[in-house]
């Protein structure tokens, strides 16, 4: 049986689970890399320039983990995830990154997926592919279908990212592979549930309260995950659903660190709730982060207990 590997970075914690029914439906083997760890995080800055984002040194330490075990390795390139919009160009050129990472890797494969085709011409792609694996027409086709069924559910809201009954919700806003990451996010999620409060993460937004507040912006975010951020922290902050804001961005992410600053300009002229932004990288340290964490909820707890009209417990 023909193993074919998954990295477990970047959009693979958004569409893992329907690149892995496509795998299995033809009857290969998917093989996901292990959870991250300290050593696939320094593999990864070993491999990648200075210059690269912290997701493509995971990405890559991941990538590395999978060379001696799978026979092929699936990076799809990911073209846009919403209509209007386009994907960051890291995942654009994802694939030529991973095969000029190690010229050893087993072959790369690299399907496009472009989700703002409500015509599904880009699976034609995964149809190819399957062929190439072996598979017959009707197992391809059965293939792209299972695909198809398993993404309607991958857009729903992840697991673990309900709120909880804790006393003030604070809105968590950042890329899913960096807080649904532990290693990467060091359990922010985890932490801040453990620390009293509830975290509302921007997979919980529907969709049309995030198209609503992008609409009052003077110019339109072209980025599919950095708009969905904006208009899930916009909500957040104009109906006070929650006490306040905390953005997690990751060091030399351009068009994180350019939507970190549109949300911080924002809250100020409109005098909103607290932001804190917290920047990550290979080198981030747990006891930093948990102090600046406690010191922010803390902060928010005394401000809710002194407020009557700040946002606790939930949205008014």
């Amino acid at each position: 049986m023909t193993r074919v590997g998954l990295p477990r970075a970047l959009l693979f914690h958004q569409y893992g689970d329907a690149w892995k029914s496509f795998i299995e439906t033809l009857g290969l083997e998917p093989v996901v890399s292990s959870t991250t760890t300290g050593e696939i995080l320094t593999s990864g800055t070993a491999h990648t320039d200075n210059e690269s984002c912290l997701p493509v040194k995971v990405f890559t330490g991941h990538l590395l983990k999978l060379k001696e075990a799978a026979d092929a390795i699936l990076v799809p390139r990911v073209v846009t995830q919403n209509r209007g919009m386009k994907s960051c160009p890291k995942y654009l050129g994802l694939p030529d990154i991973a095969r000029a990472i190690d010229h050893d890797l087993p072959p790369i494969f690299a399907p496009v997926m472009d989700l703002a085709d409500r015509r599904h011409k880009w699976v034609n792609d995964w149809y190819e592919m399957a062929l190439r694996f072996g598979a017959s027409q009707s197992a391809a086709r059965a293939a792209v279908k299972a695909m198809l069924a398993s993404l309607k559910s991958c857009m729903a809201p992840l697991a673990g990212a309900a709120t909880t009954d804790a006393g003030f919700n604070v809105g968590v806003a950042g890329h899913v592979y960096n807080l649904q990451d532990p290693r990467v996010s060091m359990g922010l999620l985890d932490r801040i549930r453990v620390m009293g409060a509830s975290p509302l993460v921007v997979e919980k937004v529907p969709r049309r309260l995030i198209r609503r507040e992008l609409k009052t912006l003077e110019r339109k975010i072209r980025w599919d995950s950095e708009s969905d951020i904006v208009g899930a922290v916009l909500h957040w902050s104009r109906s006070r659903s929650v006490a306040g804001v905390i953005y997690l961005s990751s060091f030399a992410c351009g068009p994180g660190s350019m939507i970190g600053a549109l949300i911080e300009d924002q809250f100020g002229r409109e005098k909103s709730v607290p932001l804190m932004s917290i920047t990550l990288d290979e080198h981030s340290g747990e006891g930093g982060l948990v102090t600046r964490i406690e010191a922010f909820l803390d902060m928010l707890r005394y401000a809710s207990a002194n407020d009557p009209s700040s946002a606790a417990g939930g949205a008014r």
